[in-house]
């Protein structure tokens, strides 16, 4: 089955059809395309222009998409700098309407923090702004739109962002790949819907062209021996990915940018939309043979990409003999001896339990709350402005501890800007070793315990990342005082 067919079918048939659809024709261009070389010097300097684009998404036989890029490409231009740099990126606006750049998972000063109406006045048509900031942790983010996210983002509005460690572990390629869902058309064309009644009350905008930067069913042709860094980056609006390798076992080594003692995990990587995973893989494979990497989040799996092993003579018989550990995270840990406590509960959505809650100050119901657009509640308050008052507000250096707990049928990705926290449990049970997030997956009925230190002053968003989720009200503000 050729692209226009399979894309033909998957829109005639829903979502659900595309997943069970046999493999299209594999593209032949390598997704090393994100690979670049790490900048040098003490700063580096970049220059992004927000505008419309068309990208080759589904392949030659259906018509590229219109997108909003980056640099003219989806993904948008790759930043790599290393550990120490610092970064200016001098974003301008040639789209007709107004925009801001966040950079995802960055503990930076608040003024560069991207949103708009909050850290910044949004970056009008035709205008510039510089975002100037030296990244304290080196890791694996992103860049995106933070302006009318959940159709921004949607239309193309992001990009990767690696900081390189000093000292990295020894692999043959660092590779990023950049995940993400688009809702297309039988033409190709993106399907204008955005932030439609279903997708803010249920699941997000999941769309029916997975892709991997930018290209629906590409391919990765790798040598057999090879050892490959594989940085996962989902760039999806709503859409989450569990990620099996086939024959092949990866160790994973970061978790949204942050190290982790390297285990090969026991099932499919989990990555929550926001989310990044590092992974280490050694391709031990015959020459000539080849590995579907398959998505199983939802109930029906499909096949992402494919590693396609080449004919070479195998670079070497077994795994590469050489640590892969990363270096300790450089974060402040929580004092869970003295800290401030808050526990947060998330309601509302389609099937849920939310009979009431509070916008501008009043109760409503929730059909009244619905007929303005916002179906979520944090702690029984809609977040559907940047003025509320602060859920969490506490002195800089402060330890806080969160108690979040989903009383609703669906999962949220849970980001907090400008810092990062330790994931100490889940549903009750301690992790046995505790782990630094900044967009945590809770699952529908899921509890989680996190704690952090309140280092970094200013008004911080802590949203959901599905952002439709986000834009019907499930947001709100952490204040920082100091």
């Amino acid at each position: 089955m050729n692209r226009r067919k399979f894309l033909l079918s998957t829109l005639s048939g829903g979502v659900g059809t595309l997943l069970q659809q046999g493999r299209a024709v594999g593209a032949t261009q390598s997704q090393g395309a994100l690979d670049t070389a790490a900048g040098t010097g003490a700063a580096q300097h970049f220059t992004l222009r927000c505008a419309p684009a068309r990208a080759s998404i589904v392949g030659p036989d259906l018509p590229a998409t219109d997108v909003w890029a980056f640099n003219a490409q989806v993904p948008g231009m790759p930043i790599r700098i290393r550990h120490g740099q610092s970064l200016e990126a001098i974003v301008t606006n040639s789209l007709d309407v107004p925009t801001s750049v966040h950079w995802h998972g960055i503990r930076l000063p608040n003024a560069m923090d991207g949103v708009a109406g909050l850290t910044q006045s949004a970056i009008e048509p035709g205008e510039s702004y510089t975002y100037t900031f030296t990244p304290p942790d080196a890791g694996t983010y992103w860049y995106h739109s933070h302006l009318n996210a959940f159709e921004q983002v949607g239309r193309g509005l992001y990009g990767p962002l690696v900081i390189e460690e000093r000292s990295p572990p020894r692999v043959d390629r660092d590779l990023v790949w950049m995940i993400d869902d688009w809702r297309l058309m039988n033409d190709a064309s993106i399907r204008e819907d955005f932030g439609n009644g279903h997708d803010r009350s249920h699941a997000g905008r999941i769309g029916n062209v997975p892709t991997v930067n930018g290209r629906f069913r590409d391919i990765l042709r790798v040598r057999s021996g090879e050892r490959l860094r594989l940085r996962l980056i989902n760039a999806a609006n709503a859409r989450n990915f569990a990620l099996d390798f086939g024959e092949l076992a990866p160790s994973v080594i970061a978790i949204d940018g942050q190290a982790v003692t390297p285990y090969v995990a026991a099932g499919p990587i989990i990555i929550g939309a926001a989310g990044r995973v590092d992974l280490v893989l050694d391709v031990l494979a015959s020459p000539g043979s080849s590995i579907s990497v398959t998505d199983s989040f939802y109930r029906q799996s499909f096949e992402l990409t494919r590693l396609v092993v080449t004919d070479e003579t195998p670079l070497r018989g077994e795994a590469l003999d050489e640590p892969i550990a990363l270096g300790q995270p450089l974060i402040a840990e929580p004092d869970l001896a003295d800290f401030e406590e808050k526990s947060i509960v998330i309601a509302g959505g389609a099937m849920g339990g939310l009979r009431q809650a509070r916008l501008d100050g009043q109760w409503m119901a929730l059909g009244e709350i619905a007929r303005q657009g916002y179906v979520w509640a944090i702690n029984d308050t809609v977040g559907h402005s940047l003025t509320l008052p602060p859920l969490i507000d506490v002195a800089a250096g402060t330890s806080v501890k969160i108690r979040l707990d989903n009383q609703t049928a669906f999962p949220h990705p849970m980001h907090l800007h400008g810092h990062h926290m330790k994931l100490l449990s889940v549903d009750d049970d301690a992790l046995d070793e505790p782990r630094w997030v900044d967009s945590p997956l809770l699952m529908p009925g899921q509890r989680m315990e996190l704690a952090f230190v309140a280092d970094n002053p200013g008004d911080w968003l802590f949203h959901c990342h599905a952002l439709e989720h986000h834009a019907a009200g499930l947001g709100a503000l952490v204040r920082v005082s100091g």
